[in-house]
């Protein structure tokens, strides 16, 4: 069946990019129309004034596709790695931490640096003012002046409020001479654009409130009343292509009534993330897909943590989670062993007594029987977790397949396979030499390190980031977008989710994401008559 009607833009998914793209249309007066498989989600159903909140944290409320049930999902198989997506509005923005740290300069010109990941086709500078751009819509906290970024505008909100745990670990990081700063995050510390301040509650599973930037509340209300039309329940099974070429529109079921329909469209946009992206163009009949790329050099970052326990209460669980960030080692150093650096991401602690006593961040767990009590006297409040994250290099084996088995509809799901390279697995035993000296330098009376690997050396990170399955470049025979997220065979098709980060960086994506997805439905808006009617994929100016 066919919906007769041709939209000028088709948007598949409504997660974070699909929303700020739909909000820029709608407000050009373009006519919209964005599909999402899976529903809304309400502030009521969260887990966050439930009993039993910590159990269902680690069942239906898991960000991982792989440990909960939903209608809504797919199936993912993994070999190392947990898959955080969550398939409704707003996307993975449900469940996220909300960290806002940007990419620096050099993350664009690894190329140029040391030649084993690519250059990307743009620079910081050009995506410096959609950084600010996104920033303002959603609303973010935090305090300019970092002296290891380049200058920014000041945030919409000022910085949370400084934690003792931020204390304590700003102690270390002064004894070591290191640098740190407090963590732009998208939660706002001020009432903003008609949402509440943050009132540290320290229980983040997503906000009811809409302290924390959820998509689904701060974005989609706008993109709503400015004019596009959000499908629901609405899962598409392929993009179709013409003889010209161009895609024409997409298949999907809607899923309240099991029909089969056709929307048409000018131009088709994904944002379904960098798992469900290259898994609908493979089931699309390789769309985009004529040099082998879509779905090559998945990248997850580097990862490994410590968790570290200290003389007397922090009240690591009260509170947003993040605290500091330090960008001491975020460049290459050759002397180090390795190309590329990593951050340090500093948290407090799990608010579950429960989760804490079965081991949370390491494998540190309170016994049973008459020592019990004191363990947890001595453990809960006093915790601190830190996370080393890295950027891992690119590789094409590690990729996003199709697999055997499907969804509710019969489509593909998704295989996931990541192995670390050599230059990855330095820098890791690096940053848990340096988590030591840090917990040292904070005086922890006890602390454990996390490598994620297992008895036989298998890297089985949570690795809730997955980046680079159809990546922007300069060369259409190593990339699958150009400079502008334009697809190189399908002209009128744009990618603008996580799929398309040339390199992880290293930090968390969300931003950078979101910067660029504002940047390419600009580009599109501006361009939208000429792009509508491409054959061909221009040059970038």
């Amino acid at each position: 069946m066919s919906r007769q009607r041709i939209c000028d833009v088709l948007i598949v998914g409504a997660g974070a990019t699909g929303s700020l793209a739909a909000l820029v249309f709608a407000k050009a007066g373009l006519d919209v129309v964005c599909l999402e498989q899976g529903s809304w989600v309400n502030a009521g159903d969260r887990p966050h004034g439930h009993a039993d909140w910590s159990w269902q944290r680690r069942g239906r409320w898991n960000p991982d596709v792989n440990k909960r049930d939903h209608a809504d999902d797919f199936p993912v198989e993994s070999n190392s790695s947990q898959v955080l997506m969550w398939n409704a509005v707003g996307g993975s923005t449900n469940v996220y931490g909300g960290l806002w740290p940007r990419y620096r300069p050099s993350d664009f010109r690894k190329g140029t640096e040391h030649g084993l990941q690519p250059d990307w086709p743009i620079t910081y500078e050009d995506i410096s003012p959609f950084y600010e751009l996104a920033d303002q819509v959603v609303g973010v906290s935090g305090l300019a002046g970092d002296p290891a970024m380049p200058p920014r505008e000041r945030c919409p909100t000022r910085p949370l409020p400084v934690s003792d745990v931020a204390r304590r670990l700003s102690s270390g990081f002064d004894r070591l001479d290191w640098h740190w700063w407090p963590v732009e995050a998208s939660v706002i510390s001020e009432d903003y654009d008609g949402r509440p301040a943050c009132n540290n509650c320290g229980v983040c599973s997503g906000c009811p409130r809409g302290s924390m930037n959820e998509y689904a509340t701060s974005i989609w209300p706008k993109a709503l009343r400015a004019g596009c039309e959000l499908r629901t329940h609405a899962r598409v099974l392929r993009i179709e292509k013409g003889a010209d070429g161009r895609a024409t529109g997409a298949h999907y079921i809607d899923r309240n009534s099991d029909q089969l329909l056709f929307q048409k469209a000018r131009i088709v946009v994904v944002a379904a993330n960098g798992v469900g992206t290259p898994r609908l163009l493979l089931g699309s009949d390789n769309l985009a897909n004529g040099n082998d790329q879509v779905g090559r050099n998945l990248l997850h970052h580097t990862l490994v943590a410590s968790e570290m326990w200290v003389d007397r209460p922090v009240d690591g669980h009260i509170g947003y989670a993040a605290s500091l960030i330090s960008r001491e080692f975020a460049e290459t150093d050759l002397s180090r062993g390795f190309v590329n650096g990593f951050n340090l991401n500093c948290i407090s602690s799990t608010p579950s007594a429960g989760e804490l006593a079965a081991g949370w961040l390491s494998s540190a767990r309170a016994p049973w029987g008459s020592g019990h009590h004191r363990w947890f006297e001595n453990h809960f409040g006093h915790s601190i977790g830190v996370f080393a994250i890295g950027d891992d290099l690119p590789n094409p084996e590690n990729r996003v397949t199709l697999d055997t088995r499907t969804d509710s509809d019969g489509m593909p799901g998704a295989k996931l396979h990541y192995t670390p390279g050599e230059n990855d697995k330095r820098m890791m035993n690096y940053m848990l030499d340096r988590l030591k000296d840090l917990a040292q330098a904070c005086d922890a009376v006890e602390y454990r390190l996390q490598d994620y690997r297992d008895a036989n050396g298998v890297y089985r990170t949570p690795a809730w980031h997955m980046l680079g399955t159809c990546r922007m470049g300069k060369d259409p025979e190593t990339s699958v977008v150009n400079g502008w997220n334009q697809s190189w065979e399908v002209p009128n098709l744009f990618i603008i989710d996580g799929s398309v980060l040339a390199t992880g960086g290293t930090v968390n994506p969300t931003p950078t994401i979101s910067a660029l997805a504002l940047r390419a439905a600009t580009y599109i808006r501006d361009n939208f008559v000429a792009l509508s009617k491409a054959t061909n994929v221009p040059a970038m100016a």
